[in-house]
């Protein structure tokens, strides 16, 4: 976080034009009582990131049954595999 994206909850309450200027070129961070609370972000941004968002596939856990005998010997084979050998991204 940059400190001049970071912003309290009474300099909002204050001065909200100030405080939301330049919104739409970078992110703010709301403070309450020292601590990060919360993201505000332009609202292109956010429909942006909500579409984006609403077109991920959904995500579910498979049972056993569902997956298929080559996925299964990869998943084994995966978890054999010394953590060395994984990229750290």
């Amino acid at each position: 976080m940059i400190k001049d994206q970071c912003i309290s909850v009474t300099d909002l309450r204050i001065n909200p034009k100030k405080c939301l200027k330049d919104l739409e070129k970078h992110e703010k961070y709301l403070f309450i009582n020292g601590r990060p609370k919360a993201a505000i972000v332009d609202l292109d941004e956010f429909e942006r990131m909500k579409k984006v968002f609403d077109e991920m596939p959904v995500l579910y856990e498979m049972s056993k049954d569902e997956i298929s005998p080559e996925l299964r010997k990869l998943a084994d084979k995966t978890r054999k595999m010394d953590s060395s050998e994984f990229v750290n991204i």
